[in-house]
């Protein structure tokens, strides 16, 4: 569960909302339901605020201005425009799961389990998920297409690290909601990185 606060316009209230989702064993259930009680278009009890468009020409997405430049470039050529800033890990997944943007791509090891961990049962109730970026690209790269999967995991610490540290997401993070897109994204996104495909 995630839960966000904000001030409503020219006033002093403060509004909260929260969002749930569930994801096991087959079953997806969460709180994005459709306007008619059917339980959504994957009869799963949530469904997706935008269409869904396979291999699309451009993307929305969102990161953090202090992502690293090559990323930068690779993001903006595949957004055409449509790149976002924004703070906050969580607000950023919350930018996905409403389908305000279509990913959201992170590179840099300084989010942590516990800012993705209730956003990714969201997303993986919605039908998408959050991966880990550095092994998808080392995926793509050895196969020429994203066959992998590499979620992030939240039983393991990091090795050799130490603190806060052991809990980070190391290889940075791609958040997303649909499965048909992300194999086009990543495509592109890839082949926009400059050789070689390094994140740094």
């Amino acid at each position: 569960m995630t839960v966000f606060h904000w001030r409503r316009g020219g006033s002093f209230l403060w509004k909260g909302q929260w969002f749930w989702g569930l994801s096991y064993k087959g079953s997806n259930i969460c709180s994005l339901q459709t306007p008619a009680a059917s339980g959504g278009p994957d009869g799963k009890g949530c469904s997706s605020q935008q269409t869904d468009v396979p291999g699309k020409k451009s993307y929305a997405a969102v990161t953090s201005s202090a992502e690293a430049k090559d990323v930068l470039g690779a993001l903006s050529a595949v957004c055409d425009g449509n790149l976002h800033f924004v703070a906050g890990a969580g607000y950023k997944c919350l930018c996905v799961i409403q389908g305000l943007v279509d990913f959201y791509v992170f590179s840099e090891d300084t989010t942590f389990k516990w800012d993705s961990c209730a956003p990714h049962a969201i997303l993986s109730s919605l039908g998408g998920g959050m991966l880990d970026l550095s092994q998808c690209i080392q995926s793509a790269k050895r196969s020429k297409t994203l066959c992998a999967r590499p979620h992030l995991l939240y039983n393991a610490e990091v090795q050799g690290a130490k603190g806060a540290d052991r809990w980070a997401n190391k290889g940075g993070l791609v958040a997303y909601r649909s499965e048909e897109q992300l194999e086009h994204f990543m495509d592109l996104f890839i082949k926009n990185l400059p050789l070689p495909s390094e994140l740094h």
